[in-house]
């Protein structure tokens, strides 16, 4: 099955030229673009930022992490749990654990600054990479994130349902993508998708390329799975002032510091009080725990695919325990630890007793 297409030179030449002359005008002010932010640490970090995150939150979260490490030298020396700190709510902290893993590997090793040179470092991947060369070396690399599909798509009116659709897009994308200029051109089809060829009601009334797009102003939906709701259980175990706290081993809170959380359950088959006690119980018995409990209330979170609602359980103790792999620790203390947005928010329910 053919994926390619056949893109005319005076096709090429009109795309590029209107997409570049409309992002000399209309180009947005962002911190990472300013002159003095124009080497690798800077737009490494802003890129590994606004890998799942919009722009109006990175903001914030670039200058602040910015002025804390203004240079790759002096990120050299941050902790993880610093990194992590920093990074609190942004969410994703994959992201962040990789930053930590990339400045190890950077501080070992010389950068050398191409596509495929910087593939090598933990957590840069095809887009992060071809965006900082052709950013900083105008490296001829087809630059392809979910904004440029959806510019894509649109224009050659795919389908995103399609075994093909991926190898299509990233065969038109390298056919677009200029020998000369390609730092401009992919940052401007980021500000094109962002203040034009929008996710919902794109302008296209107001598009410079509307000439050379297929697309009809309909949305194509993808098939997509439907979020699985799952309900879990969070311990605030607590002795006077301190509460049991732990660094999370699970995969989605790797590295924060987190209250005892049971496994997250799929409910199919039981009422919601049914496999709340389950749980509970089970947990309690697990870890040698008889005292009285109360339940504090929930909060729901949503990550990016499933929903939790986590209700919270407080067992006040006596006398201090030991849980392998917790300490015990003042509210204070933990102020000062990373945590994620999920245990900030049980935080809130927490602080209440």
């Amino acid at each position: 099955m053919n994926y390619k297409y056949n893109i005319e030179k005076k096709f090429k030449r009109q795309w590029q030229k209107k997409i570049i002359n409309w992002y000399e005008i209309n180009k947005r002010d962002l911190p990472w673009r300013k002159s003095n932010n124009q080497n690798f640490y800077k737009i490494w970090i802003s890129e590994v930022m606004l890998q799942q995150t919009i722009v109006k939150t990175v903001i914030p979260y670039y200058e602040k992490f910015i002025k804390k490490w203004p240079n790759l030298k002096s990120f050299y020396n941050a902790s993880l749990d610093e990194i992590l700190l920093y990074w609190q709510g942004l969410g994703y902290y994959q992201r962040a654990r990789n930053l930590f893993k990339a400045k190890e590997y950077l501080k070992k090793n010389k950068l050398f600054i191409s596509s495929s040179n910087l593939k090598q470092i933990p957590g840069i991947g095809d887009y992060i990479s071809c965006s900082i060369s052709a950013i900083l070396k105008n490296e001829n690399c087809a630059v392809v994130d979910g904004n440029i599909k959806r510019i894509i798509k649109r224009v050659f009116n795919l389908n995103e349902n399609s075994k093909l659709f991926k190898k299509q897009i990233y065969y038109i994308a390298k056919e677009l993508t200029p020998d000369l200029k390609n730092g401009i051109y992919c940052q401007s089809l980021m500000d094109f998708a962002n203040l034009v060829c929008k996710v919902k009601k794109p302008y296209c009334e107001k598009c410079i390329v509307k000439n050379l797009c297929k697309f009809d102003g309909k949305q194509k939906k993808l098939n997509k799975k439907p979020k699985i709701n799952k309900l879990g259980i969070g311990f605030f175990i607590r002795e006077n002032k301190n509460f049991l706290v732990g660094i999370s081993k699970k995969k989605l809170f790797q590295g924060l510091y987190s209250i005892p959380f049971s496994d997250f359950i799929n409910n199919k088959e039981n009422t919601e009080k049914e496999l709340i006690d389950r749980i509970i119980l089970d947990w309690m018995s697990l870890h040698n725990i008889s005292q009285k409990y109360q339940i504090l209330g929930y909060v729901n979170h949503i990550f990016s695919h499933f929903h939790l609602k986590l209700f919270v359980v407080d067992i006040k103790l006596k006398s201090k325990i030991n849980l392998a792999n917790y300490k015990w620790m003042t509210h204070r203390a933990y102020n000062s630890k990373p945590k994620s947005s999920l245990m900030m928010k049980v935080k809130k329910l927490m602080i209440c007793i």
